[in-house]
């Protein structure tokens, strides 16, 4: 008589690991670009939260300077932790050619001077020439961030963004007040001012 010897089969259910989110924010260049535009750059703001978030998230005792990280207060003032985020993303993705050969610290320095240099703008000059030139600055913001999305998403393992590339109902809400914001804007810029003087 031969013996088994295989173990009784036992009906404790197998615990797999949950995957881990992904490092940094992913989503499709499109999809950036659509929200970009349609909030008048308000996404930005979502935009860097979810960045220091998910990193947040991956490191929960992560800090600098001794303080815990905040994703509103870095969202909120982008432009002091830029460079952090972009070195992270290089961190996260050197072994990826692509990411590795990326200048993320000139980078950051263009992003943030283009930020302030927007600020500036806008409170200096006034009127219709003003409000142009606010709405031409945010064109190459977009740029900018553009090219950190596609580092980011390689970075993640995700070129294209495949995993953020729908857009939600969420999402399209925000479009359809944004078309009305970009309407109310242009018609500002085309349309002369009544019942002044006369």
């Amino acid at each position: 008589m031969t013996t088994s010897s295989a173990a009784p089969a036992d009906d404790t259910p197998v615990l797999h690991d949950a995957p881990l989110p992904p490092m940094f924010y992913v989503v499709s260049r499109r999809k950036l670009a659509i929200l970009y535009l349609a909030t008048f750059t308000l996404y930005t703001f979502y935009w860097f939260y979810k960045h220091w978030d998910l990193y947040k998230g991956r490191h929960p005792r992560a800090s600098m300077f001794g303080t815990t990280i905040w994703p509103v207060q870095r969202a909120i003032f982008p432009m002091f932790f830029t460079h952090a985020l972009f070195a992270r993303v290089k961190a996260h993705g050197r072994h990826v050619p692509r990411v590795a050969r990326w200048h993320s610290g000139w980078h950051a320095t263009v992003a943030v001077a283009w930020m302030v240099l927007s600020e500036v703008i806008d409170r200096l000059v006034g009127g219709t020439a003003g409000d142009v030139v606010s709405i031409a600055c945010i064109f190459p913001l977009l740029f900018l961030l553009l090219h950190a999305q596609r580092m980011v998403n390689l970075a993640c393992g995700d070129p294209d963004g495949r995993a953020n590339d729908r857009l939600t109902g969420a999402n399209k809400l925000w479009i359809g007040l944004g078309a009305l914001a970009w309407l109310v804007a242009i018609a500002g810029l085309v349309m002369p001012e009544a019942g002044m003087g006369g």
